[in-house]
């Protein structure tokens, strides 16, 4: 006999942040256009995770989603360090 069990909070997981592989996949936009987005202040800027690694906020996606041309990152992005 095989038992199953569909974990609720598994099916309606959820990253914190997302890596730039998954908002490419996400947006279906270009690397290159992403980051000239980024500078035009037209989507939101990544967060440093620590080290080398970088992520967008989910928040800040979701609220991209939900109006693409009307987007207006809320602070400019940080520049990087010498």
């Amino acid at each position: 006999m095989v038992v199953t069990r569909q974990d609720s909070a598994a099916t309606s997981f959820q990253p914190a942040f997302y890596r730039m592989r998954d908002i490419i996949r996400i947006t279906s936009l270009s690397r290159p256009t992403l980051y000239r987005r980024i500078a035009a202040r037209r989507f939101p800027a990544p967060v440093k995770l620590g080290g080398r690694a970088s992520g967008w906020p989910a928040e800040s996606i979701q609220a991209w989603i939900a109006d693409p041309a009307g987007y207006v990152a809320t602070e400019p992005p940080a520049l990087p360090e010498p």
